[in-house]
This record gives structure tokens, C-alpha cells and sequence, in this order.
């Protein structure tokens, strides 16, 4: 096995302090950096009762010997079951001549460290919710922030007022200085940066600088290159992919896969389940998606460009 020790020429000790960060610091790297690597250290069973969209499930008994599958020049976080695994794996990194990388005590500490620094609720948002909640004839007591998440890194966001007796059980209150905001479980990932403000109309909207689905505009050809560049692309970049748009024609997109994902045994899913869900969801009147990455050579090739 290829061993990176030689390539570190650290005299120093290993000072987890150095690289360990909150759960408000570990949620605000993921959102804000758009390549990055997340590793789940715990077993296979845990992380698929429940993990962070986007993680890698590397459990913590074979980090060691997957040392060198490790992206070398790219940020990477690190949680695992508990404190003693996370710090080990990290000194492993450390050992091996990694620079960029973060980590958290546990998954638990991760999901349970949420408070209200992650959400920004403007001043008149919070007036506007106090006067309704006073005023209001229903039993309204606080209101619920509905997430629905749409791929690992992107939800779509808005709020609700709600009677706290009726709220879901699997969810978590964040109790602000007048009212309380609800908000499911599984929507944590998503929650750190978000904003809640008034619309020009007066109503209550809720949004998120870095993970809202953003509705584009221009041609179809500019929407898809946006929808590319700022939501496929930061995917695949995880696992040293690009995706370039060929052309549109008659509805339907052409698509190159490169990089990490050319021959990439995985790129069906990829195609159907990532990309096209995200290019539709933006461009509906889209009727179909090709990757034409192993067929556009050739004397008869799958797909001929047209003449420009």
C-alpha cells in the first residue's frame, strides 16, 4: 500500500484544537465551500439510519488503509460515533501530510448543536411574527420552517405559523426571545445560513443564500450552463468530475461527462438521479437528457452536433 508518511515533514504534535470546530463552524464550511469532502468514520448500519447528505460512509476500522483514495489537495471534514475515532482518524491525516482538514466530535454533537445562530431572522420578520402571534385569533404560537430538501446541498424554504401542540414530533424548537421556531430533524442539514425576512408584499419568506433552489433565467441553453456552474458541477467536483453542456436541440440537452466521471461505473445514477432531476427542476419544458460522453467520436456517432 502507498504510504503518504513520506511525503509529511512535520516535526511537530498533532494539536486536534487546531482542526476541531462547532457544529455552527463544521455546518457553515460545508455550506460555504464548494469543494469539499465528508467523511462518515461510523459503521455502514449508522450511516444508513442516517447521515449528512453528500457524506462518504468510510468506516472508522478501514480509514487507514484508505489513506491514499484521499483527496491530497481538498478540504475535508470528519465526523464519526465518538470523539476518541474522530481525533484518531485526524491524526492520521495529520501523520500522513494532510493540511486542509476539520472535524467534530460525533455525528450526535453535529446534529445536536443546533441553537439560533444558524438562523437570521431580520427585525422585521420578528416584529412582524410578535404582532401576528398577539394578534391573531387562532391559538398560533410560534411558526415551523419547512425545508424540502432537494439534493444534498439545495432545499427549497417557507414558513408556516403553527399551534406548538400540533407540532411534529420529529423536530427540534429554537427558542428566539418572543416565539419559538420549529423545525424537522431531517431538515438540520439544510437549516445553518438560513434568512427569514418580509417580501415586498409584507409576507413572511424564508430563504437561504447558499442552498436555496434558485430559479435562473435567460435562454435554455444560459439556464442549463447556470444550473451546471452552480449546482451540478459543485457536485461532481467532489469526486474530480466536470459536466459540460454539448447543445440543446429540440428539447432535449447533450451532455458530456468528464474527469472522475468518465467510465465512472455510477454514471446512470448520476445522470438520472442528479442531473437531470436538477436541470428539470429548473427547465421543466426539457424533455429528455443524453450523455453522450462514450459516443460522440467516431464515423457514425450517437449524437452528431448540428452545423452552426
Amino acid at each position: 500500500m502507498f504510504n503518504f508518511k513520506d511525503l509529511s515533514d512535520k516535526a511537530e504534535d498533532f494539536k486536534a484544537q487546531n482542526y476541531l470546530l462547532t457544529a455552527d463552524k463544521f455546518f457553515e464550511k460545508r455550506r460555504t465551500t464548494k469543494q469539499i469532502y465528508v467523511f462518515d468514520l461510523r459503521s455502514s448500519q449508522d450511516f444508513e439510519e442516517s447521515h449528512l447528505p453528500g457524506a462518504h460512509n468510510l468506516p472508522f476500522e478501514q480509514f487507514e488503509d484508505s489513506i491514499y483514495q484521499m483527496p491530497f489537495s481538498a478540504d475535508i471534514m470528519l465526523y464519526g460515533s465518538n470523539r476518541e475515532e474522530t481525533l484518531s482518524a485526524a491524526e492520521i491525516l495529520f501523520d500522513n501530510g494532510f493540511e486542509t482538514f476539520y472535524l467534530i466530535d460525533s455525528y450526535d454533537s453535529l446534529m445536536g448543536g443546533v441553537d439560533a445562530s444558524f438562523i437570521n431572522l431580520s427585525l422585521t420578520a420578528q416584529e412582524h411574527i410578535s404582532n401576528y402571534l398577539n394578534d391573531s385569533e387562532d391559538k398560533y404560537q410560534g411558526i415551523l420552517l419547512v425545508v424540502e430538501p432537494k439534493m444534498e446541498r439545495k432545499a427549497n424554504y417557507s414558513v408556516e405559523f403553527i399551534d406548538l401542540k400540533d407540532s411534529l414530533l420529529d423536530s427540534i424548537s429554537i427558542e428566539f426571545e418572543m416565539f419559538h421556531v420549529l423545525v424537522s430533524k431531517d431538515s438540520i442539514p439544510y437549516l445553518h445560513g438560513t434568512e427569514i425576512d418580509l417580501d415586498d408584499n409584507g409576507e413572511l419568506v424564508a430563504f437561504n443564500p447558499s442552498m436555496s433552489i434558485i430559479k435562473f433565467d435567460g435562454s435554455v441553453e444560459q439556464q442549463i450552463q447556470q444550473v451546471l456552474d452552480e449546482e451540478v458541477n459543485p457536485m461532481v467536483a467532489s469526486h474530480g468530475g466536470v459536466v459540460s453542456l454539448l447543445e440543446v436541440k429540440d428539447q432535449n440537452v447533450y451532455l458530456e461527462f468528464g474527469g472522475g466521471c468518465q467510465g465512472c461505473s455510477m454514471i446512470d445514477v448520476t445522470l438520472k438521479q442528479g442531473v437531470e432531476v436538477m436541470i428539470k427542476e429548473q427547465i421543466p419544458e426539457i424533455t429528455a437528457i443524453y450523455d453522450v460522453t462514450d459516443h460522440a467520436g467516431g464515423e457514425n456517432p450517437y449524437y452528431q452536433p448540428s452545423a452552426k
